[in-house]
């Protein structure tokens, strides 16, 4: 993007001083740029999947319910007013920006254990805030459990037709059929899954989307597909971040966010036997995502490919692993086997 597209947007604010742009960390959804402005930065964030305010809005809603808690562990964007008095700037042809206070830190490793057990104890913090907030407006997005009325135009077969057209099939044959024969699997349990405590989530949240200083994960961003839905799926959603490493210590790494998040809010049993259905739940959800834009042509196929691998390795390395998983989140999330 040129200068004069993000003039249209940071010209609509009153910075105080003279804006220079930077390079963001830029996701696949959205344009994002750091904007330095005397001493104060900020960072613009550029919508290129919708142009629907709603959406935006209800994620300033609950970004304002979280900053105006006492006792708050984490910051979270701030979002910035422009001249007419609103945090969401529209350009000519209905694209969207947002304006937010930039956090200082960079983004947390999965290789310091400082980090992932402050992801754990950030989450949980995260979790009990968002169990509280009331926003107005309603969820824009459908709770994971939902996954076959979200994706109904992807049957199962046509999750086969859909990586034979991307020139995936056959040499991804193997990974193709294990994903078939899980959604299958999971399709049993979905409405067990939906009776689980639900309440506000963040519904992507990971080390990309979190801020750290030193060794404290102090930061956590992009509440774009916050949503109601279960208040386990919150751990699922970094749990395969966890698992998506080339070395042999997953269950380490697993063992260490749960011991943060459970020193700061417990789960109930029924939630913590429920995690290995949800990490798997995760990657089929992120699997038809992506077989999406393929379809609708955003994505080339070496996208989707990477996709596919990856979603089935976590989906096989979970099923290998459920009965280690499910005694270790009884254990760290639930209390279950832990001395009185």
């Amino acid at each position: 993007m040129s200068q004069h597209d993000f003039s249209i947007f940071l010209d609509q604010y009153e910075l105080g001083a003279r804006w220079e742009i930077a390079a963001g960390d830029s996701g696949m959804n959205n344009t994002t740029r750091i904007v330095q402005a005397g001493n104060n930065r900020y960072v613009l964030r550029i919508y290129n999947n919708h142009q629907n305010k709603s959406t935006v809005l209800l994620e300033h809603e609950v970004l304002f319910g979280l900053l105006g808690q006492k006792n708050r562990h984490f910051d979270v964007p701030m979002p910035v007013a422009n001249r007419a008095g609103q945090t969401v700037t529209e350009a000519q042809g209905g694209k969207l920006a947002t304006l937010c206070h930039f956090i200082e830190g960079k983004r947390p490793s999965v290789e310091n254990n400082s980090h992932i057990r402050g992801l754990g104890t950030a989450a949980a913090a995260l979790c009990k805030g968002l169990s509280v907030i009331k926003p107005q407006g309603e969820p824009i997005y459908d709770p994971y459990y939902k996954l076959e009325q979200s994706y109904e135009a992807i049957s199962i077969p046509a999750m086969r037709d859909i990586t034979g057209e991307a020139g995936l099939l056959p040499e991804f044959e193997e990974q193709i059929t294990c994903l078939q024969q899980e959604r299958e699997s999971l399709r049993s349990y979905l409405k067990s899954i939906a009776e689980l405590p639900h309440q506000w989530i963040h519904g992507d949240l990971n080390f990309s989307n979190s801020v750290a200083r030193g060794d404290a994960v102090v930061g956590l961003l992009d509440f774009e597909f916050c949503t109601v839905d279960v208040r386990a799926m919150e751990l699922a959603v970094v749990i395969v971040d966890l698992i998506d490493w080339a070395d042999e210590g997953q269950l380490e790494r697993i063992a260490l966010f749960c011991e943060g998040f459970g020193a700061e809010l417990r789960l109930t049993e029924e939630e913590a036997h429920a995690i290995p259905l949800l990490l798997k739940l995760r990657m089929l959800d992120v699997t038809l995502h992506f077989m999406t834009r393929w379809r609708e042509q955003l994505d080339e196929a070496a996208v989707l490919q990477k996709i596919v691998i990856q979603a089935a390795n976590i989906v096989e390395w979970t099923g290998s692993n459920e009965l280690r998983l499910k005694a270790l989140f009884q254990e760290r999330l639930a209390g279950v086997g832990q001395p009185q």
